[in-house]
């Protein structure tokens, strides 16, 4: 596991077990997606949009946040990485 992961985790049981509400601020949205059950988006020191984060993710109202969502990087798969090493792919 990770070390971001671990952390990640260790904040999830922390504020399940102590009641505790976090401020998390980031640019990784994948994390904040994990994370948070509230999402403010900021531009220029603004807000510009602010929701549950289900929802933000789902159905953004700005376009800044179409935008921010949709850099997020997304991993590529390869189609042959389950071949074996040496076999030409199918």
């Amino acid at each position: 596991m990770s070390t971001q992961a671990q952390i990640l985790t260790l904040l999830e049981k922390l504020a399940a077990e102590m009641g505790l509400t976090v401020a998390f601020i980031s640019h990784d949205l994948s994390v904040i997606r994990r994370l948070c059950r509230q999402v403010m988006v900021m531009r220029d020191g603004r807000i510009v949009e602010a929701s549950a984060t289900d929802a933000l993710f789902d159905n953004p109202k700005e376009a800044y946040t179409r935008d921010l969502l949709a850099a997020i990087p997304l991993p590529e798969i390869d189609a042959d990485w389950l071949q074996p090493p040496g076999k030409a792919p199918a």
